[in-house]
């Protein structure tokens, strides 16, 4: 069998690839972009063949890889007509990955899948089924798991939904939950709908981290989404991904705050843009000083928290103290920026507490038996 394997540079610069005469065009696109995942990829593509439901395409991008990631897409694509491979020469990192899949997906809808993460049975079938009862979301998302890279459960996401039971959020409703709490959009679970998508440009690849975020949140604000109450993705989160990374420094933190607060105030809708912009930018600051706190190894450095969180001279020195208390500090810490950020009302925060402590204490105790078989054996 011939390898689908795509000459980068007949690309078209974008759009969609034409489609042959006869041949149908599939619902959904799944662009994953990998540079040396070679051993998380099977447990990906696995998950993603083994959906049932619309019809699909998986366009993996290998971004130069140097580990055995082309062996592992290579022997997908012979067992799969479905997966095809795009080479690029040299790494040439996510954005450029991301627009090749981009120029060539077929899909109308389209997911944007990391290498290290797997979705769970049902996600596109589910995704599919809801953007076409309402056509006017512009994407699905659904609950994620959180595992580390040994494939313990760390957490799930959202920490507090925009709804409790699944659904459509209008863009009415959107801006009213979003005054008590944010972060709904976990980026291995949403499925666009590409027209919409395509109308905003894709994605602000000067935003850098933030550029898929502030991209979910413009398209909520203009046409609502569709949120799934279920847990349809494992994410893997890493102290060494492009996101922590940039939470890590205090410089580079700064400047993508700047940068998104200048993107809401240029973009978003007029009744929206001025009072989001200001939790947006608080918000981002609180959770990149928990990322200090979570994810630094050795003492938190309070000097950067204090400086991500832009305070008072009495406030550093009080943080200062709460960082050296022996056991406890982190803890502290964490307790600190929670009550003088205010990420999310208390009331919603109680309720989430609720949610996952006794209504869904079973169903997720479950969830994680199986999901620990599933990454031990590097498939679902």
């Amino acid at each position: 069998m011939q390898i689908k394997t795509l000459d980068v540079s007949l690309l078209e610069p974008a759009g969609s690839s034409p489609v042959a005469a006869g041949e149908l065009s599939p619902s959904i696109s799944v662009i994953m972009p990998n540079y040396n995942h070679g051993k998380w990829l099977a447990r990906a593509l696995d998950a993603l063949v083994a959906q049932t439901g619309p019809s699909m395409e998986i366009i993996v991008i290998d971004d130069g890889s140097t580990d055995n990631s082309v062996e592992v897409i290579t022997e997908f694509c012979k067992r799969h007509d479905c997966v095809r491979l795009i080479r690029h020469d040299v790494n040439r990192k996510i954005f450029a990955a991301m627009r090749t899949g981009i120029a060539v997906a077929r899909g109308e809808f389209v997911l944007f899948a990391a290498a290290d993460d797997f979705v769970l049975p049902g996600l596109l079938a589910r995704a599919e089924a809801a953007l076409r009862m309402y056509p006017n979301a512009a994407f699905y998302c659904a609950e994620a798991a959180l595992v580390d890279r040994a494939g313990h459960v760390v957490g799930y996401r959202p920490i507090v939904p925009p709804r409790f039971t699944s659904g459509y959020v209008s863009p009415i409703d959107v801006r009213r939950e979003i005054l008590r709490s944010d972060n709904w959009f976990i980026g291995p679970s949403v499925i666009y709908r590409r027209r919409l998508l395509a109308e905003i440009g894709y994605f602000d690849e000067s935003l850098g981290t933030l550029c898929d975020a502030l991209a979910q949140r413009l398209l909520a604000f203009r046409h609502g989404f569709y949120f799934d109450a279920d847990t349809l993705v494992v994410w893997m989160v890493d102290a060494a991904s492009l996101s922590a990374q940039t939470s890590l420094s205090v410089g580079e933190g700064r400047r993508v705050i700047e940068q998104g607060a200048l993107w809401i105030a240029l973009h978003f809708p007029p009744d929206i843009r001025d009072c989001y912009r200001k939790l947006f930018e608080r918000r981002l600051r609180f959770n990149m000083a928990r990322h200090h706190v979570v994810w630094r190894s050795g003492a938190p450095d309070t000097n950067g928290i204090s400086d991500l969180l832009e305070l008072s001279p009495r406030e550093r020195l009080l943080l200062g103290l709460i960082g050296r208390v022996p056991f406890m500090g982190p803890l502290l810490l964490l307790v600190f920026t929670t009550l003088r950020m205010r990420p999310v009302s208390l009331v919603a925060l109680l309720k989430s507490w609720w949610r996952v402590r006794v209504v869904q204490r079973r169903e997720r105790a479950a969830l994680e038996g199986s999901l620990a078989q599933a990454c031990v054996r590097g498939v679902v």
